[in-house]
C-alpha cells in the first residue's frame, strides 16, 4: 500500500448564496512524494463535512475526527458556521433558519471541487448534529448520509422534560453566549459597561447564587443584553428547533448516551426515520454509556464501564466510517446487518449488544406496584404484579421551592457545574421531601432494556406544581445508583383535591439489576439546579416572582394505584 500524507488547507473561502463567505479547513489524503512531501493527487474522493460554532481549529471529538476520515480515504471539511471565528457574517445564537441553507450551499460547493467525487456526508455532535438535520431538510443533491450524535428536536425535548426547564444547562450555555456577545460588542467598537461585564463574569464564576434568583428570567437580566435571552429562560422562546423529517431522505447514523441530556431525542429521531424507511442498514442507532460530552470516556461518575465503555475502545469512529462506506463507497463497504440496526451498551454486564429496533422487539413490560411501608418507620415498597396491594394508602411530603432537592448525577450537561454520571443517590433519600419505594432483594437479575415509565395517582394542595422521579439500583452496600429519571410540570384541576393520573417518562436505558440488588423509585418535586424550581403557582415557566409550599400526595393501592413499568428482556434475548 502506497504511503499517504495529510494535506490541510486552512481558511478556504466558501461562498454562500447571499454572498457571505464562510471559511473551512480542508483535510485530504495525498500520496507521499519521492522526497517525503505530498505528491499531486488526481483521485477524487467522498468528503465528510463538520460544521461548528466552537472553532474549527479546536475540534477533536471522540465520535469522529477529520484525521480518522483521512485515514479511511475520505476528505474532511471543517467549517466555522456563520459569524463564528474565521467565517464572515453575523452570529445570532438560535437563529436556526440560517443553518439549513448554509449547510446546503457548503455541501454543493464541496461536491463541485475537483478533489471530491460528488459524494458528501456530515458528522458531528450536539450543535454540529442539529445543523445536519437542518441541512438534510434542504435536500442538497449531493448529500448522501448524515451522522448526528447527541441531537434532539424541540418536540422530543419537551416530551422528555415534561415541560420543565434545564436551568443549569440553559443558563450555562446562555452565559457563554452573553460573554461572546460582550466580546463582539467590544470588537465592533461599542464596548459594554463595566457593570455588564462584571454581571456576566459573576454568572460564569458563581452560578449557584444567580440560579436562585426569582423569577429565573432575572438570571440574565443584564444591562444591554438582547431580550431573547429572557425569552429562553421564561419558556416563551425555543432554544431548540423542530425538523421536517418528511423532507429528510438520506440515511442516518445516530449516536447517543444513556446519560446524555438528549438521549430521548436521539432515540426518537432514529425511531421516526426508521418508521419512514425500514430498509436494513439505512438508519442505525448507537447508544453508549456516555454523558453529553466531546470525549465519551468509559468512566461516568462513580461507575467505570470497563475496557469497551469508551468511544475509542468501542470503535465508534470505525462504525461511522463503515456506515459512510455503505452509502458513499459501496465497493469498499461491508454488507448491511439485517436485524442489527441498533447497537447499545448494556450496563452491568458492561458489554455491547444489538437489536433490530429500539426498544428491542422482545421487550415486555413488567409492572411493579407502589405500596405502603411494611412496618412503621420504613419506606414504601415496590411490589411485583400480580401481588397488587388492595388497601388504599397514601404518602405525603412537603415541597418547598426555597429548599429544593439538589441535583446529583443523572442526565445532566457538564457545561455548567453539575457532576455528570450515575452517582450514588443514597444521601438524598433521607430527605423528608423524597419518597422512596423499594423492592425486595431480587432473586434473579432483571434486564431493564427499553423505555420505562412511572404511573402515579397524585394530588396536591397547589394549583400547579411539578413531579420528579428517579429509578435507582440499590446494591448490597447501600449505594443507590441512578439509572433513569424524568420530570413533569402539572396544572391541577381547580378546587379539586382528588388524585389525578399522572405519567412520568423515565426514558430509555439498558441496565441489569443484579440478583441481590433492589429496585428503587424516588418521587419528589425538584431537582435543582438541573431543573427550574416550580414555584407551586400557576403561570409560565420561569416568570413567577413568588413561591409557596405545596403538600404533595402519592396514592397507592385500591382504586388509585401507582406503578412502575419497566421494559424487560429475558436473559436469552440479550444478544451480542
Amino acid at each position: 500500500m502506497a504511503a499517504t500524507r495529510t494535506l490541510i488547507e486552512h481558511d478556504v473561502p466558501v461562498p454562500m448564496r447571499d454572498g457571505t463567505v464562510l471559511r473551512a479547513d480542508i483535510w485530504r489524503p495525498v500520496p507521499a512524494g519521492p522526497h517525503g512531501g505530498p505528491a499531486p493527487d488526481a483521485q477524487p474522493r467522498p468528503a465528510v463535512l463538520f460544521r461548528t460554532p466552537y472553532d474549527k481549529s479546536a475540534m477533536n471529538l471522540a465520535t469522529l475526527t477529520p484525521a480518522q476520515c483521512v485515514a479511511r480515504g475520505y476528505a474532511a471539511v471543517v467549517q466555522d458556521t456563520r459569524g463564528r471565528h474565521r467565517s464572515d457574517g453575523d452570529w445570532a445564537p438560535l437563529a436556526w433558519e440560517r443553518e439549513g441553507p448554509d449547510g446546503h450551499d457548503t455541501i454543493e460547493w464541496i461536491a463541485a471541487q475537483p478533489w471530491c467525487d460528488g459524494g458528501v456526508a456530515m458528522a458531528g455532535t450536539s450543535f454540529q448534529a442539529i445543523v445536519q438535520w437542518l441541512a438534510a431538510m434542504e435536500k442538497p443533491p449531493h448529500l448522501r448520509a448524515i451522522a448526528p450524535a447527541m441531537s434532539t428536536a424541540a418536540r422530543f425535548d419537551a416530551e422528555q422534560l415534561g415541560g420543565c426547564l434545564r436551568l443549569d444547562h440553559l443558563t450555562s450555555w446562555l452565559g457563554l453566549m452573553a460573554l461572546d456577545w460582550a466580546e463582539r460588542q467590544t470588537a465592533a467598537g461599542t464596548p459594554v459597561s463595566e457593570g455588564t461585564t462584571a454581571a456576566i463574569v459573576g454568572l460564569m464564576n458563581d452560578p449557584e447564587s444567580c440560579l436562585r434568583r426569582r423569577p429565573p428570567t432575572d438570571v440574565l437580566d443584564i444591562d444591554g443584553l438582547p431580550g431573547w435571552f429572557r425569552g429562553v429562560l421564561s419558556g416563551r422562546a425555543a432554544a431548540l428547533v423542530d425538523y421536517r423529517l418528511s423532507a429528510v431522505d438520506v440515511p442516518t447514523f445516530s449516536v447517543g448516551g444513556w446519560y446524555d441530556v438528549f438521549s430521548y431525542g436521539t432515540i426518537e429521531l432514529h425511531r421516526a426515520m426508521r418508521a419512514r424507511d425500514p430498509r436494513p442498514g439505512h438508519h442505525q442507532l448507537v447508544m453508549g454509556p456516555w454523558v453529553h460530552s466531546g470525549q465519551l470516556p468509559q468512566v461516568q461518575g462513580e461507575v467505570n464501564t470497563g475496557l469497551y465503555g469508551s468511544a475509542q475502545a468501542a470503535g465508534l469512529a470505525d462504525l461511522h466510517l463503515d456506515f459512510f462506506d455503505r452509502h458513499l463507497r459501496p465497493a469498499h463497504a461491508r454488507g448491511p446487518r439485517p436485524g442489527k440496526e441498533v447497537r447499545y451498551f448494556f450496563l452491568g454486564p458492561d458489554t455491547w449488544c444489538t437489536a433490530a429496533t429500539w426498544p428491542p422487539p422482545q421487550a415486555r413490560t413488567h409492572t411493579w406496584q407502589l405500596a405502603g411501608a411494611a412496618a412503621p418507620g420504613e419506606g414504601g415498597r415496590l411490589v411485583r404484579e400480580p401481588a397488587v396491594p388492595r388497601e388504599l394508602g397514601r404518602d405525603t411530603f412537603t415541597y418547598d421551592p426555597e429548599d429544593p432537592v439538589p441535583t446529583h448525577g443523572g442526565r445532566v450537561l457538564q457545561l455548567g457545574r453539575l457532576v455528570a454520571g450515575p452517582l450514588d443517590q443514597s444521601h438524598l433519600e433521607d430527605r423528608p421531601d423524597v419518597l422512596c419505594y423499594t423492592s425486595e432483594a431480587l432473586t434473579e437479575p432483571v434486564a431493564a432494556v427499553g423505555r420505562h415509565r412511572l404511573r402515579l395517582s397524585f394530588s396536591s394542595d397547589a394549583p400547579a406544581t411539578a413531579l420528579v422521579a428517579k429509578l435507582t439500583d440499590v446494591g448490597p452496600d447501600g449505594r443507590s445508583l441512578i439509572v433513569a429519571e424524568g420530570s413533569r410540570r402539572l396544572d391541577l384541576p381547580e378546587g379539586r383535591s382528588a388524585p389525578v393520573a399522572v405519567e412520568v417518562l423515565l426514558g430509555d436505558t439498558a441496565w441489569r439489576f443484579a440478583a441481590g440488588h433492589r429496585i428503587r423509585v424516588h418521587v419528589t418535586s425538584s431537582n435543582f439546579p438541573h431543573l427550574d424550581r416550580h414555584p407551586n403557582v400557576a403561570g409560565a415557566a420561569g416568570e413567577a416572582r413568588h413561591s409557596r409550599t405545596a403538600r404533595q400526595t402519592v396514592w397507592h393501592g385500591g382504586p388509585h394505584g401507582s406503578a412502575l413499568d419497566l421494559q424487560v428482556l429475558a436473559p436469552q434475548e440479550v444478544t451480542a
